[in-house]
């Protein structure tokens, strides 16, 4: 028979209110009494009934998981990441998509609230508008929160970011090294991004570490969707019999400049190269294969719901930040064969 928390309080001499405060981890116990109390759960096997614990803390089994958006396969493999360690942990992952200009306001409140309120245990926030202070009142609640993409370990929660600049650099690395590229546009994530911010930097260093010169003219500004990339293609046409290669922030953009050009009858990775990031799941099996970054998508996932149980089951006290490596996927459409 399983035994009971009244009867773990009589075998080791104590109120049931002195075992829960030790499971629990709250309130005084002395030294001696905990350890006590400890004998007899490891002598007897005795486990917490989680249903009750959840009912004494308050407690909802409930992440919110906060997303600019769910189109595309690069949040996609974030969700599968983040739902196979909760479920496994017996959580349910609440899902905020910021969305559309006209309602980010709206979602974002919603989910500020059900922070504020306590109505979840904890959250993995990606909002890449959020102002600090916001993001200050939120770390504030003292619940375990894990920013997504965007560093705020000195407001007291963890981040998990992607070490995006190096990415871009390897890229500008082999296109100018492997293949004598001198004149690299860039197309750019929005301007709140701070991932295509750092990939736009790690473009302009590598650049001039070869010797050559960044152009503005050459750097163009879209919304990481293909839709969008259809429509820089457009600022694109007048410049390109000046370049010889498109390195773009992600590969849905890449995708779609590849199919605009083939529309005028321009070869990807023969007339003029054309390079992505984030190496999703498609990108080997177009044509031609896009050469391109790869981030580890699903391990973002992964790896903020593992913070999450941390801090959730361990109880760690100091914030950390966590820096995912990227490296370089070589195919056909910069030129290589």
């Amino acid at each position: 028979m399983r035994i009971t928390i009244s009867q773990v309080a009589k075998l080791a001499g104590v109120s049931k209110a002195t075992v829960s405060r030790t499971l629990n981890n709250s309130g005084y116990v002395s030294e001696e009494t905990r350890k006590r109390i400890q004998e007899v759960i490891k002598k007897y096997g005795y486990t917490p009934d989680s249903k009750a614990i959840n009912l004494s803390k308050k407690m909802t089994s409930t992440v919110e998981l906060v997303l600019p958006d769910t189109v595309g396969p690069f949040y996609n493999e974030v969700i599968r990441g983040v739902e196979e360690i909760l479920s496994a942990r017996g959580y349910f992952t609440l899902l905020t998509i910021l969305d559309t200009k006209k309602e980010r306001n709206q979602a974002r409140n919603r989910y500020i609230s059900a922070i504020l309120e306590r109505r979840v245990d904890a959250a993995i926030i990606f909002d890449p508008t959020v102002d600090k202070r916001t993001f200050s009142k939120i770390a504030a609640v003292g619940i375990p929160i894990v920013s997504l993409l965007k560093d705020y370990q000195n407001y007291g929660v963890d981040s998990v970011v992607v070490d995006n600049f190096s990415g871009a650099s390897s890229m500008i690395d082999h296109l100018v090294t492997e293949h004598g590229y001198k004149n690299i546009a860039f197309v750019t994530g929005p301007k709140e991004s701070s991932d295509s911010e750092d990939r736009l930097i790690g473009y302009k260093e590598t650049l001039k570490k070869h010797g050559l010169s960044f152009k503005n003219s050459l750097i163009f500004e879209s919304d990481f969707t293909f839709d969008g990339g259809k429509r820089v293609y457009q600022q694109l046409r007048p410049v390109l019999r000046d370049i010889q290669a498109v390195f773009c922030a992600n590969d849905e953009m890449a995708l779609a400049i590849m199919e605009e050009m083939k529309k005028e009858g321009i070869v990807p990775g023969k007339d003029i190269a054309v390079v992505g990031f984030d190496d999703v799941f498609w990108s080997e099996y177009i044509a031609p294969p896009l050469t391109t970054v790869h981030q580890p998508m699903y391990d973002l996932g992964k790896i903020s719901a593992q913070r999450i149980v941390s801090r959730l089951f361990d109880h760690e006290s100091k914030p950390i930040k966590v820096v995912l490596q990227t490296h370089l996927v070589i195919r056909k459409s910069c030129g290589c064969h």
